[in-house]
């Protein structure tokens, strides 16, 4: 087949030795090959077939682009393109077997499966918004039984964010506490106001520039936790407002639960609706797949505490030199020996955030493709999973309704039902401020939250993600610097 001898060039020419100018001439060959098999395919086979062509076109188009900007590692874009090549044409092969005439008598049967994956969503977002509920603690601690906690905060041009950050964890009761800010080389007046808090307790740590394959955050917690004397660390953000008794409560939580380390997910009171398109779907992933299963736990930056001396063991940041979530890979060590949970903030564990819509899309943005493990067929499966489970449903409802289809409205009525009720459960414990609009928004969400997907992949793939004004492509894309034009 045509597609086939089309891979088998594509592999050929992905992993062969030959590199610079001759490699990019062949790259250039391989993507006229590729379009030229995708027309012969698609006046070849049926539509169906054309549509899975078409689907898959764009994702071997990138991989073949990758090689033409040839701005990653040689061995690093070597694998990555192979991985690539390889995971497409299983993809080609899945799509040709499901729309075959075998089996596309099993379409009809669509509805009934959406509406069986809106009931396992539904229910596995129940029970994990029932499990990560914050239980008031019972026991009684006093001061001398209670660990001593170092807050630890990175910032880089922060001001009146900051400020405020400080500002509530000061007013917080906690009777052992130790407060470090670190100025990331800050370009404005950052550093003044971590030294203005010098007197209420708050200790100035000065950053560095990131070295060779750190991220700088990562650099930043890496040092705050060698500055820290506390037994337990608490990382946090400058967007963060903690209530006066947070921090006791998080950590009577930890030490009753007999845990290493705790995430919180915070709560948003002072959110606008254009808010909640981005960040719901966010907590979508953390709260309805069956992560616990598989060793891949929900966990968040906002507000995290760890043991000190166990995060040390584990190898510290500089185990996570370069990733984007350090935080994820100590959740999976200790989920292992069931010494790590995720809980969501409430009335007592008062853990708010107020990260703005610009910072929350680039947030999205430098997050969302490390966390598929930078591979675009995650990206196209997400695609596909999003559009046929969360946004079809209610397109074929209106179908059905316009054509009088009882059994199809049916169906599908339930079905958007209860992925309507899981959205509306979800904002409601995560930004109780825009629940009455998760009625209406979930369709919407999810083609945002495709946008964030394509977005961050395309900036990581051949752009630049900035954090804090400096481009995280570098040590997670194993981006090889180079030198501006000077002509």
């Amino acid at each position: 087949m045509i597609w086939l001898l089309s891979f088998l060039v594509e592999v050929a020419i992905l992993n062969t030795s030959t590199s610079g100018r001759l490699k990019k001439l062949m790259a250039s060959f391989l993507m006229l090959l590729i379009i030229c098999a995708t027309v012969i395919e698609f006046s070849w086979f049926g539509p169906w077939f054309a549509i899975v062509v078409l689907l898959l076109l764009p994702f071997r188009l990138l991989n073949v682009v990758r090689v033409i900007k040839n701005r990653m590692h040689p061995a690093y874009l070597k694998q990555a393109t192979l991985r690539t090549t390889v995971s497409v044409m299983l993809l080609h092969i899945v799509g040709f077997l499901a729309v075959s005439s075998a089996l596309r008598m099993l379409w009809s049967y669509l509805p009934a499966i959406m509406l069986a994956v809106a009931v396992i969503m539904f229910g596995m977002a129940l029970l994990h918004v029932y499990k990560t509920r914050h239980i008031t603690n019972t026991k009684h601690y006093s001061d001398k039984e209670l660990p001593t906690v170092s807050v630890c905060i990175p910032a880089r041009n922060e001001t009146d964010a900051l400020e405020q950050c400080l500002r509530s964890i000061l007013a917080n009761d906690y009777p052992k506490l130790e407060i470090l800010v670190l100025d990331d080389c800050s370009q404005d007046k950052t550093a003044l106001t971590i030294k203005s808090f010098a007197q209420a307790g708050v200790r100035f740590v000065q950053g560095e520039p990131p070295a060779d394959k750190w991220l700088a955050k990562n650099q930043a917690y890496d040092k705050l936790t060698r500055e820290a004397t506390g037994e337990l660390l608490l990382f946090c953000g400058v967007d963060v407002r903690l209530g006066s008794h947070a921090i006791k409560a998080l950590v009577t939580t930890m030490l009753n639960r007999d845990k290493e380390m705790i995430s919180v997910m915070p709560l948003r009171f002072y959110s606008r609706i254009r808010e909640a398109f981005i960040q719901p779907m966010r907590y979508w992933w953390e709260l309805v797949p069956p992560r616990r299963l598989l060793k891949r736990p929900a966990v968040l930056s906002t507000c995290w505490l760890i043991n000190r001396r166990k995060l040390i063991k584990n190898g510290g940041f500089s185990a996570q030199s370069h990733a984007i979530i350090p935080e994820g890979y100590f959740a999976r060590h200790f989920i292992k020996t069931d010494d790590y949970s995720f809980i969501r903030a409430d009335e007592e564990l008062d853990v708010q955030t107020t990260k703005p819509f610009s910072e929350q899309w680039a947030t999205a943005v430098r997050t969302n493709y490390p966390q598929i493990r930078r591979r675009p067929e995650m990206a196209f499966l997400l695609t596909i999973f999003s559009c046929v489970f969360l946004i079809s449903p209610f397109g074929v409802f209106l179908y059905g309704l316009l054509t009088l289809n009882t059994i199809l409205m049916l169906i599908t009525g339930i079905s958007c039902i209860l992925l309507t009720s899981t959205h509306v459960l979800i904002m409601k414990v995560s930004d109780p401020a825009n629940v009455s609009i998760a009625i209406f928004t979930l369709p919407l969400a999810a083609l945002a939250e495709i946008a964030v997907g394509y977005t961050s992949m395309l900036k990581y793939e051949f752009g630049i993600v900035e954090w804090k004004d400096r481009n995280v492509c570098i040590p997670v894309m194993h981006v090889v610097p180079k030198l501006p034009d000077m002509t």
